[in-house]
């Protein structure tokens, strides 16, 4: 890839194509003496040359993001260098001809334009053949010539067309004065640095495995207390619950769950391709989470030290939603204090929900109460009430219990729900209905 130095080359390419289009076309009697040369034209309109001089300057370059985009950055995040980033350049030339006779140079820049048309491209074995002409010793333009013809992007030359104000405003941007010549551009020139990567050691010992892709897949997602079931299928689960998945290719070498953030290894005697079953954390934060079948498979052995530690990450199924339940404390899951009564006569007071198993500080928490008996106008009171969140910059942290300001709710007792970023924490129940948990509001 060119490096550098392909600017150089490729404007030394222009001006050996145009020197070599002249010459093919016709001799020094019928042209005349000239040179071409690659300078800016203020500075040919100031020199006032001697003999005709055509000028083939690259006077604006611009990127072409279609081949920039196909590598990414030079270094990575760490600082780390990772690979050549990619510059890749259209090049705008201006062809224009200087001598003291006006007219001096007209054969020699019919000719270069004719050998311009002709070449709609730098082929590689154009470039190559330049690269094999006399050069001074320590030149660059050699390598540079011989990369750009292996360089995976074509070279074309094409003129451009512009009006005639747009053509006025480019040669007076070189204040020299508009002169006879064509707008062209050349591209797409890549260049890269030298500068290496960094490599990694030489391999030592090839390990690979064959293992056979199973696709795992749930279908169905069901629960139980214990191990000896009753199995339901339902969306929300208790800590401490016998998960049982059933579906297609849950059966891996290495087989997990993963229950939102928490990974649960699978046991090998109760697993199965198209069913497994895990013992839920008894510790599981509650909420809605992701349920997922993750496969790892071992790394090859070897024949040399050290022996190969870790897995490879393997297949994964698709995600199924999960609620986890709060649990409450089996006894005093709620609380009630610092009671107060307004001058008008509002009661308020403070609900302290208490957990067996952690919740998260800035987790959403809402206490929701219904009555057990109907009011006056013979309907079931129901409220929400939600506990503060902590204050901004305050870490999260796992807490078991939270508190809950109520206000609004009289005397009498109510059926309590907690329900935690979603999930609800469950009532108790016997063969004539819903028993509790009960929260007696004071009068």
């Amino acid at each position: 890839m060119p490096d550098g130095f392909a600017l150089a080359a490729l404007n030394h390419a222009m001006r050996t194509c145009i020197q070599q289009s002249i010459n093919d076309a016709a001799d020094v009697q019928q042209t005349g003496q000239f040179d071409v040369v690659t300078r800016a034209p203020d500075q040919m309109a100031t020199a006032n040359p001697a003999r005709a001089t055509l000028t083939i300057y690259p006077w604006r370059l611009t990127p072409n993001t279609s081949w920039m985009s196909s590598r990414g950055a030079a270094y990575a995040p760490s600082g780390e260098r990772r690979a050549s980033a990619l510059l890749a350049l259209d090049v705008l030339y201006v062809l224009g001809v200087y001598g003291q006779d006006s007219s001096a140079g007209d054969a020699p820049l019919g000719l270069a334009l004719l050998g311009l048309h002709e070449t709609p491209m730098l082929a590689r074995e154009r470039l190559q053949a330049m690269a094999a002409a006399n050069f001074p010793n320590g030149s660059p333009l050699p390598q540079a010539l011989l990369d750009l013809a292996d360089q995976p992007a074509p070279i074309t030359v094409e003129p451009m067309f512009h009006e005639l104000e747009a053509f006025s405003q480019i040669w007076s941007t070189f204040n020299s004065g508009v002169r006879t010549g064509m707008i062209y551009r050349v591209g797409t020139l890549l260049m890269e640095s030298r500068r290496r990567a960094a490599t990694a050691p030489p391999v030592r010992e090839g390990r690979y495995s064959v293992t056979l892709l199973r696709a795992p897949s749930i279908d169905r997602v069901l629960l139980a207390a214990g191990a000896a079931g009753p199995f339901a299928e339902r969306a929300i689960a208790s800590p401490g619950e016998v998960l049982r998945l059933e579906g297609s290719g849950l059966r891996g070498d290495i087989t997990a769950v993963v229950v939102g953030a928490v990974l649960v290894p699978a046991d090998p005697a109760r697993l199965r391709s198209d069913r497994l079953e895990v013992d839920l954390p008894a510790d599981l934060r509650p909420g809605l989470v992701s349920l997922q079948v993750r496969q790892e498979w071992p790394k090859p052995p070897g024949s040399l030290p050290p022996p190969a530690t870790g897995t490879i990450a393997g297949e994964r199924s698709n995600l199924v939603p999960l609620a986890i339940r709060p649990v409450l404390r089996p006894a005093n899951g709620f609380t009630i204090g610092n009671r107060q009564v307004s001058p008008q006569g509002a009661v308020r007071f403070d609900v302290t929900a208490r957990f067996d198993v952690d919740v998260g500080s800035h987790q959403r928490c809402e206490l929701m109460l219904n009555a057990t008996a109907a009011g006056a106008d013979g309907r079931f009171a129901s409220f929400s009430f939600t506990a503060p969140q902590p204050a901004p910059g305050v870490p999260e942290s796992s807490v078991d219990q939270r508190v809950i300001p109520i206000s609004g709710v009289r005397q009498g007792d109510y059926l309590a729900r907690v329900v935690v970023d979603g999930a609800e924490s469950a009532l108790t129940e016997d063969g004539g209905g819903v028993t509790g948990p009960v929260l007696t509001v004071p009068a």
